[in-house]
């Protein structure tokens, strides 16, 4: 009697276990938000249902989609990415509904018209990565893009930085070959987080001389564009290493800092400005 009683024990375990197991299968194998899997049906609609999007329908759940993943415990979206597919539309209103997204990816298409407001916070409060470039959005960027990265290169924006992007927290800014003009140095203060900047190839304007590098900042590209001033100091600063550096074409004036970075970067990341010299320029006279 004891065996027996110490075998239906042992079984009614097994039994439990392999039932949870084959629940949890059964829920991994389904698990997907159908409010979230519904939004991206429209996704695709609104991109004109694209051949290489036949993946997204009815019959799979959308965790197991190209270029989407989820939430292993909710199913819900948190990374949506449609790359270089040459898709000509606006960016699809219907992303705002997918509000546990955590990056967004629609980099090298042909889409156009303005940056939604949606893209950022309230609306998207949990997204940290947006990258855009390559297509061809055009106006203004909205002050609700305060994502911690922040990718617009190469598209056709207009006008200033929002003032918001001054009290924003970013790792990363990539803001390059835009017709983008004004301040750019409320991006720049000691104690930010930021790592990467770039500027190249707008028409900012802004004293460079008088801003604080942030203490993290490796990359920095503000070439061609309209910044005067001298080069901060800090720049030359022992402790730092640049991963990129560059200034060329713009207006600054004075005396170089000297660094390992003068030496690292040549003469055409300094040349192209008004009146920078020494290393790795002609001296000063």
């Amino acid at each position: 009697m004891e065996f027996s009683n110490s075998f239906r024990h042992t079984m009614a375990i097994l039994l439990a276990v392999l039932v949870v197991a084959t629940a949890a299968a059964t829920k991994a194998d389904g698990l997907c938000d159908q409010p979230d899997k519904a939004a991206l049906l429209a996704v695709k609609s609104a991109l004109g249902n694209p051949p290489a999007l036949s993946g997204w329908n009815s019959s799979a759940p959308c965790c197991s989609w190209d270029g989407v993943s989820c939430n292993a415990a909710t199913g819900r979206v948190t990374v949506l990415t449609v790359f270089g597919l040459n898709i000509s539309a606006p960016v699809p209103t219907a992303i705002a509904n997918l509000t546990a997204l955590e990056a967004l990816n629609l980099a090298y298409n042909q889409l156009y018209g303005p940056i939604p407001s949606f893209l950022g916070p309230p609306a998207l409060p949990g997204l940290n990565f947006l990258r855009l470039d390559g297509n061809r959005l055009s106006g203004a960027i909205p002050p609700t893009a305060t994502v911690s990265n922040l990718l617009l290169v190469g598209n056709l924006l207009t006008g200033p930085l929002p003032a918001t992007f001054g009290s924003a927290v970013f790792d990363e800014v990539d803001v390059a070959d835009n017709q983008l003009t004004g301040d750019a140095s409320m991006l720049f203060g000691a104690k930010k987080p930021l790592n990467a900047l770039r500027l190249s190839r707008n028409r900012f304007s802004f004293d460079l001389g008088r801003v604080e590098l942030p203490e993290e900042l490796d990359l920095l590209l503000i070439d061609h564009n309209m910044v005067y001033g001298s080069i901060p100091a800090a720049a030359a600063a022992p402790g730092r290493k640049w991963l990129a550096f560059d200034v060329s074409y713009n207006q600054l004036c004075g005396t170089i800092p000297q660094g390992r970075y003068t030496h690292r970067f040549g003469a055409k990341h300094f040349a192209g400005n008004k009146c920078l010299c020494d290393r790795p320029l002609p001296p000063c006279s």
